[in-house]
């Protein structure tokens, strides 16, 4: 009985929602300004019961002249060979953007609010997204955390910290 009540807590554990990361409260994220040029991020991706696996991404955004963007990806992740992804994301009201991911099985949901952004979508093999970006003082880094789940179980997280190189 207490095993079972004590993996019962964990499950609900991965489903409460996580504090926001840090941020420059006098700051604005505008994910289509910020992400347009070239940035690098360097991160950990922790997986359950798996070990921890280093995530290194360089992206590339560009205008898509109707006044989104276009963000091409090269994922390197622990061993495994590099591959592309390609964001289109557009400004979709005050707050909110809205695009397509080549990961995703649908259309991802972005919302701003102030220093932060969080982004939702579902992948193509089930798993649900939820990333928060989080602007930080300088303007030219943002702290990103991802979380993955499986019928609202946390099933991995990446945290990475993204610098812009323009």
């Amino acid at each position: 009985m207490k095993a079972a009540l004590a993996l019962a807590a964990a499950g609900l554990a991965g489903c409460a929602d996580v504090a926001d990361l840090p941020a420059d409260p006098a700051a604005t994220l505008d994910p289509i300004q910020f992400f347009a040029g070239r940035s690098h991020g360097e991160g950990r991706l922790h997986i359950v019961f798996s070990a921890d696996q280093r995530v290194r991404v360089d992206s590339f955004g560009r205008p898509d002249g109707k006044r989104g963007l276009i963000l091409e990806q090269i994922i390197r992740q622990g061993a495994e060979p590099a591959r592309k992804r390609i964001w289109r994301m557009r400004r979709a009201g005050t707050n909110r953007f809205t695009g397509q991911l080549t990961d995703a099985a649908g259309a991802v949901e972005i919302e701003a609010a102030g220093p932060r952004a969080t982004i939702r979508y579902t992948m193509k093999n089930g798993l649900a997204v939820t990333q928060q970006l989080a602007l930080q003082r300088d303007r030219r880094t943002v702290l990103n955390r991802l979380e993955l789940s499986r019928f609202g179980i946390r099933v991995a997280r990446l945290d990475e910290t993204i610098r812009k190189l323009d």
